[in-house]
């Protein structure tokens, strides 16, 4: 009963419509559909597209406004995202504008923008009549004439934009009629008004993020990224804002934008909006709720780094360390606000990548700061992790991005020799990294403090030793080597790695530890032939110093130290360096004296790995292919 029905009365509805004789009922039905809106329950497309062709202007307009109105339904969208329906309503805008007509453009803009909205039927059918070569003039007309077009404005970018949002297909076509002149020309005319209109503005910066969003690769011209620099400079308002920051950040993907910025005093400007931000919020003179600040506080906080990772536009904003936004990164390191003090160590981390820079950060004191910095919220982890049910001043997400940063920014300012020297010197950073290993319970974190430790002790005899007499460490290394987080279980063997190499009398204190020779062997198939290196030595050096112990035999053993080796080769036969071919082979000679392990290398076929090798590699000197003979007739003559 419930269809029939239906189809009835909409027949019946648009029987009524279609036999209306005078003008002023026909108004009066039309009006009463476009007070209906979305909720009018009838289909009446096919009276309302014949009446898109009256004569009568005024009931042009009503049929249009009641499209408009019926297609907010999002069900009705598609029985209305028909050719003879948007073709005339295009027609209509390719007509001289007058003032007259001002009402009637209106109202097409809406309806084509509402007829988008989430409706590719629609978006094709525009594409296909060239509607927005059409709407092109429209907002040209807008944006030059001296009439009142504002509305008009402001409908034909939201009209574009829904157009737009269905996807690249219609957002390049945007790119190719040359929308984004149009948009530009919006953002610098508003920009230079003393009252932005920012429904305006959001749509123009909403188009340009859906075209970036659509073609990921899209570079927009400088001064369209400087008209969208200058209304961020000009606004009051948090949500444009957060959408200028967005489009900058987005096109701060390509590094001629991070140079833009550097130049122009984008990030100088960033950071005084931070800076105000806070102060505002902290007196309570925001009319904003807090996640909106947040949002834009880390927007702008985001874009400062990218900015910042930029060889050029890093040294631009470095400046001989007399830079605006440097100085200002290294008075946020006092910061009392989270979001300023994050910034602050992510971008001094990022100033030292230059050895001189270095040289200067470690002159001034920065290293010291750092360390304090990492101390402090090392501190506040430790206490979260033995008071998981107290609430804290504090979030743990906040602690451990602080952490990790600080220990990058640590790490990357020890890389120049003469810094690690004045770090150990001082007496203060190995005691504090080295005890923090223990307690370190996320693998970020963990991953940069083993890398600091690392940094720190190359070259530091007396930083190893310090490593090899805290069991604690030793064992933290071990255990982050073995946790499967590729980050950690990388750094780990290495720092156990080039301990055993600063410091061959605290090979014991390896070995002592459990996991310490597991996390070695492990290292041995590694995907980079440095790290295979590492390992190989490290694991010389212990046998050496260490004579073959029971404990490293066994330790040795349970790690499947044949296995590892086997793979090893078999992996990397043909593209072996001739240094790691030697240093494995030293390796083998040492350890192949002892019966157990000849016994583990045999069952894993270390022999047969070796021949393998000595087939592929046809310009194996004599001498190495004598010591791999010795090796596998070792192995061969060993009876199980």
């Amino acid at each position: 009963m419930d269809g029939p029905s239906a189809k009835k009365s909409t027949s019946f509805e648009s029987l009524v419509i279609q036999n209306i004789e005078n003008v002023n009922d026909l108004k009066a039905k039309l009006n009463e559909i476009i007070s209906s809106g979305k909720d009018y329950e009838y289909d009446v497309s096919s009276c309302l597209k014949a009446l898109l062709k009256s004569s009568d202007q005024a009931i042009v307009l009503l049929a249009v406004q009641a499209i408009s109105e019926v297609v907010k339904c999002e069900i009705k969208r598609e029985t209305y995202a028909q050719r003879d329906i948007i073709e005339p309503i295009l027609s209509l805008l390719n007509k001289e504008i007058t003032i007259e007509k001002i009402d009637l453009v209106k109202q097409c803009c809406r309806a084509l923008g509402n007829l988008c909205c989430d409706c590719d039927t629609s978006r094709k059918l525009l594409l296909e009549i060239n509607g927005v070569e059409i709407l092109h003039k429209i907002l040209e007309m807008s944006i030059k004439d001296k009439m009142s077009l504002d509305e008009i404005k402001l409908l034909t970018c939201k009209t574009l934009l829904n157009y737009a949002i269905g996807g690249q297909e219609f957002s390049d076509s945007l790119v190719k009629d040359d929308i984004i002149k149009c948009v530009k020309q919006i953002l610098c005319s508003e920009s230079e008004k003393e009252y932005m209109e920012d429904d305006l503005v959001c749509t123009a910066l909403l188009m340009l993020s859906v075209i970036n969003d659509n073609d990921a690769e899209l570079l927009y011209e400088s001064d369209v990224n400087l008209a969208v620099l200058h209304v961020l400079k000009e606004t009051a308002s948090v949500e444009v804002s957060e959408l200028c920051l967005e489009h900058l950040h987005t096109q701060a993907e390509h590094d001629s934008v991070k140079t833009l910025l550097a130049k122009e005093g984008g990030v100088n400007l960033v950071c005084l909006r931070l800076e105000q931000l806070v102060q505002r919020n902290d007196e309570g003179d925001m009319n904003t709720d807090d996640s909106e600040v947040m949002a834009v506080m880390k927007q702008a906080c985001d874009l400062v780094i990218i900015v910042l990772t930029g060889d050029e536009a890093m040294d631009i904003l470095y400046k001989n360390g007399v830079g605006e936004v440097y100085l200002t990164m290294v008075k946020w390191l006092d910061s009392t606000n989270y979001q300023l003090l994050a910034t602050a160590v992510l971008a001094i981390g990022n100033f030292a990548r230059r050895d001189d820079y270095c040289t200067q950060m470690m002159e001034n004191k920065i290293f010291d700061k750092l360390l304090d910095i990492f101390e402090l919220y090392h501190g506040f982890s430790v206490r979260m992790q033995r008071n998981e049910d107290q609430i804290h001043p504090i979030d743990k997400g906040t602690v451990t991005k602080i952490q990790h940063a600080s220990l990058s920014a640590l790490r990357n300012l020890t890389v120049p020799a003469a810094n690690k020297r004045i770090a150990a010197a001082q007496g203060r950073a190995a005691p504090i990294l080295i005890n923090a290993l223990p307690n370190v319970d996320d693998h970020h974190v963990a991953y940069k403090l083993l890398a600091a430790i690392r940094m720190l002790l190359d070259g530091q005899e007396g930083v190893a030793r310090q490593l090899c007499a805290h069991a604690g460490a030793l064992a933290g290394a071990a255990r982050w080597g073995g946790a499967g987080h590729a980050g950690a279980a990388g750094e780990a063997p290495r720092l156990l790695a080039w301990t055993a190499r600063r410091l061959p009398a605290g090979c014991r204190a390896l070995v002592q530890v459990e996991g310490c020779v597991s996390s070695l062997v492990n290292m041995l198939v590694a995907s980079h032939s440095v790290m295979q290196n590492e390992a190989i030595l490290a694991l010389t050096l212990l046998a050496i110093h260490e004579q073959l112990s029971d404990k490293l035999v066994s330790q040795l053993l349970s790690s499947e130290i044949g296995k590892h080796i086997s793979v090893l080769i078999e992996t990397n036969c043909a593209k072996m360096p001739v240094e790691v071919a030697e240093n494995l082979l030293a390796f083998l000679d040492i350890t192949c004296k002892n019966n157990t392990i000849v016994c583990d290398y045999k069952e894993a076929k270390v022999n047969e790995a070796l021949q393998k090798f000595v087939r592929a590699r046809i310009n194996l000197s004599n001498e190495m292919k004598l010591c791999i003979n010795n090796i596998i007739s070792i192995i061969d003559d060993k009876r199980a």
